[in-house]
């Protein structure tokens, strides 16, 4: 199970970094293009809307991962231990809950994705490529989502699982 964590973490952290890398690159070429050559890329947008939807995507896994998702918790300074336990319970819960609507958003998208096609003519290709390549950031982000959230579901409903910040 841990090599299981420790494989879907490093995938989650080298597709952000390539997507960084490729959104960086793709933003770089299309302003050289258009300002010092004066010519227009529009395959450039594809890639970098390919590349934004997958960065969002296991970025926000990886913040499940590590915790750094949204969490309030300026009262846990003034809460008992149970209280905190509780409060953390729920947020979990609630975490929970937003993930599995993400996966049913995702499902759709996917099958959507399936029977739609990219707007922007690409030059090189006969036909528009599916947008399932977008939409698939979705689904498998949310995935990745819900897996390292329920790696978190032992530490929150123990006893040791309060923790004070």
């Amino acid at each position: 199970m841990k090599k299981l964590k420790e494989l879907i973490s490093k995938v989650a952290s080298a597709i952000s970094i390539a997507m960084l890398i490729t959104l960086a690159l793709s933003l770089f070429i299309g302003v050289i293009a258009r300002y010092v050559f004066s010519y227009s890329i529009p395959e450039i947008e594809v890639v970098r809307k390919f590349s934004v939807m997958w960065l969002v995507f296991m970025g926000s896994a990886i913040a499940v991962k590590e915790k750094l998702h949204l969490e309030i918790d300026i009262l846990s300074d003034y809460m008992s231990d149970s209280h905190v336990r509780i409060k953390n319970m729920i947020v979990y819960v609630l975490v929970l809950f937003a993930i599995s609507i993400l996966i049913f958003i995702g499902v759709a998208a996917f099958n959507s994705g399936l029977s739609r096609s990219e707007l922007v003519s690409i030059r090189f290709l006969s036909s528009p490529p599916s947008l399932i390549y977008y939409y698939s950031a979705f689904l498998v982000g949310s995935l990745f989502m819900l897996y390292f959230h329920l790696e978190q579901f032992k530490n929150v409903f123990s006893r040791k699982g309060v923790k004070k910040q």
